[in-house]
């Protein structure tokens, strides 16, 4: 329903940062997704002990992936991952949330 979303548009390919993007209001945002996720991103691991994956290390290190997962949601997940859509959030919104989390712990 959404439609697809140009991440180029969002995201400097290159330097892997959210273009426009404003941290503060990612923070404000974000503290939704740290309900499950923790203040600091950590709360859950996506990899292993000993290579472990947060939401920094996401947000740092494929800043596309990490859009398309906060604007639809991570099937399978348990507790399941809201999807922005649905909350009604703007594309503005999640890259603002992308940059605050490219400031969260990567390890």
């Amino acid at each position: 329903k959404g439609g697809l979303v140009d991440t180029m548009k969002y995201v400097d390919y290159k330097s892997k940062k959210p273009i426009g993007a404003q941290v503060e209001r990612g923070k404000a945002q974000y503290a939704i997704c740290g309900a499950c996720h923790g203040p600091d991103g950590k709360k859950l691991n996506f990899g292993t002990d000993k290579e472990p994956e947060y939401v920094g290390t996401v947000a740092k290190e494929n800043p596309q992936e990490f859009l398309h997962k906060i604007r639809v949601g991570q099937p399978g997940s348990e507790p399941a991952m809201l999807a922005a859509l649905v909350m009604g959030w703007t594309i503005e919104q999640m890259v603002d949330v992308l940059a605050y989390s490219q400031t969260l712990p990567e390890k």
